[in-house]
């Protein structure tokens, strides 16, 4: 990857197109330039002090004191944009959709046209919110809403347990069916609960139905890794445990009461895991 730092001021002591000093400045063409900047790989500080923001359109004029950041990295540009998501429920404040495995969430620096949250802006034509995360290698529900108001809301809600998720693993290893079971070991130094339940046993693997009171990094997947149970696919997590059909884990559904109506909202994935 290349990263291209540029303050304007070098190249013009006078408001001047983003396209001309961009080019000025890393000798790429106009057309390279523009396709970077569509997919999310141009970031701009204006006055060279506060946020950093994502720029898209190089005929935005920049002045003297602004920085640009430009992360070209040409193998993640030429991967191909989401053409396509399911929504399952929405309304104008929030839409639950369902992310693919192998789809990220949200864009990283260098681009986010392969992202769930870029797709839905460009089907909404404003910006969206993330609510919660979802791994890139996990299929399920994601909430995402469609004001800032609405993100606030529904992020207290996570904050304080107050929407239940669902999670359906296949895992390594046999357990007793019917067997629930709460795991509480602590992940980097905070406290890490999941529930599980076992659903069905079919030869070396086990299906379970989880649920987590808290949200860590890969907290499902390290939890069953912990307790010698991995879930099946996972590329990172356990040994003995991977195939070529990716991780076996779905977000499979979500409830809680919507602030607004006061109804319960209850979404569910059919479920598409099996052993």
């Amino acid at each position: 990857m290349r990263t291209y730092h540029v303050l304007v001021s070098k190249f013009s002591a006078d408001k001047i197109k983003l396209g001309e000093v961009l080019n000025k400045a890393t000798s790429l063409s106009l057309e390279v330039l523009a396709d970077a900047a569509a997919k999310g790989a141009l970031w701009h500080q204006r006055g060279g002090k506060g946020k950093i923001l994502k720029l898209r359109n190089l005929h935005v004029q920049v002045m003297p004191l602004d920085k640009l950041i430009l992360y070209f990295e040409p193998k993640i540009l030429s991967l191909p944009e989401l053409s396509s998501a399911e929504c399952l429920l929405e309304n104008e404040r929030y839409g639950v959709w369902n992310k693919l495995a192998g789809v990220l969430p949200q864009g990283t620096q260098t681009g986010d046209h392969t992202s769930l949250i870029r797709y839905v802006e460009k089907i909404k034509k404003k910006d969206v919110f993330l609510v919660h995360r979802l791994d890139r290698e996990t299929e399920g529900l994601m909430i995402i809403a469609y004001t800032s108001e609405a993100a606030a809301r529904l992020s207290e809600l996570f904050l304080k347990n107050k929407i239940q998720k669902t999670y359906i693993a296949v895992v390594k290893g046999v357990l007793p069916k019917g067997k629930k079971e709460t795991i509480n070991e602590s992940l980097d130094g905070k406290e890490a609960i999941t529930h599980f339940e076992v659903l069905e046993v079919k030869e070396n693997t086990s299906l379970l139905s989880i649920k987590i009171d808290t949200g860590r990094l890969h907290q499902i997947r390290r939890h069953l890794n912990f307790i010698n149970h991995p879930v099946m696919g996972d590329p990172k997590y356990g040994h003995g445990n991977k195939n070529r059909e990716g991780l076996k884990l779905l977000a499979s559904s979500l409830e809680f009461i919507d602030p607004w109506s006061r109804e319960i909202v209850k979404v569910s994935l059919p479920n598409s895991l099996s052993i």
